[in-house]
Order: C-alpha cells, then structure tokens, then sequence
C-alpha cells in the first residue's frame, strides 16, 4: 500500500492487501493504518453526538467505524443504539445482532435488542434477551441494566393488570 498525499489522498493498495481485506483477514482500518486507539477517539466524538442528540451525524460516525471494523461489537452496539432512537427498529436489531455475534456478553447490545423487540412487538425475544442482560450484571452497575430491568419490571405489571382489565371490560 503506498499513499500519495500529492494526488489528493489517494491511496494506492497492493492487490494482496485487497485480497486479504477481502477475505476478512484485515480491516479497511488496518488496510489504511487506523490505530485501535484512534478509532476509539473517533467514537468517543460520536458517543457524545448520540448522548446531545445528534443522532444523524452520530450515525454517521458509527457507520464509518463500523466500516472501517466491522469486527468491533461496541460500534455495532453503538450504532444499533442510535438506529433505535430513530426509530429504525429492524436496523437496531440488525446491528445489535452484530454485536452479539462478536460478543454474546455484550450487555448493552442484549439490552438493546431486547427494547427494539419489544418495540416491534415481540415479546418472547424482547424478554429472553432483556433477562439476558439482567443476568449478566446481576447488580445492575451498567444503565443498560436497569432499562433492562425496569422495562421487565414494566411488562410484568402489565401482565398482572391484564385478566383485571379484561374481567372488568366483561362486567361492563
């Protein structure tokens, strides 16, 4: 790989590098020579977009790292995040999946997509991957957790209400 910075940025890749990006045995990120670190910088700008609700150039960011190391559950679980907040359901899902397959103990991707099922009405998913979450971390020190456990908290009650509700719709 040879960059040429005179003819604005372009970078030149041996056919070998492409082959192995190709293969997955590299990553784009390591094809042009972007640090773990450096990566984890760049997120840190677009976690900060997410949490003051940027969500459109967060996405963006995330989409970026997520191409450039598609390997990386914490992008995946962070882009899945802001694709929940936008109400992009089956796009959360997809990237929280993603996550969960480069870490089954990714507790906030289990939250995640525990919420996003819920929000599509699936409840037995929603509720196998929120107790999944809880599971994890049993003392609750991560706020994924307690959303986890406070919407479990939320569909239990409502499931108590619900013969009442019925029964006195029946007496009317």
């Amino acid at each position: 790989m040879r960059a040429d910075p005179s003819e604005s940025g372009k970078v030149e890749v041996a056919p070998e590098f492409a082959e192995r990006l190709a293969r997955g045995e590299i990553t784009l990120a390591d094809l042009i020579g972007m640090s773990k670190e450096r990566q984890y910088e760049i997120a840190k700008v677009g976690y900060q977009l997410m949490n003051s609700g940027k969500l459109d150039e967060a996405r963006a960011i995330y989409r970026g790292l997520v191409a450039a190391d598609p390997f990386d559950s914490v992008f995946h679980c962070h882009l899945g995040a802001i694709q929940l907040r936008l109400g992009e359901i089956e796009a959360a899902i997809k990237e929280f999946t993603s996550a969960l397959q480069l870490n089954s103990k990714n507790v906030e991707a289990l939250a995640g997509r525990g919420e996003a099922n819920l929000n599509r009405g699936q409840l037995a998913e929603a509720i196998s991957d929120l107790r999944a979450a809880v599971e994890l971390d049993p003392r609750g020190e991560r706020p994924a957790t307690l959303r986890a456990r406070a919407l479990l908290l939320a569909l239990r009650e409502a499931a108590q209400r619900a013969p009442q509700t019925r029964a006195d719709e029946a007496q009317k």
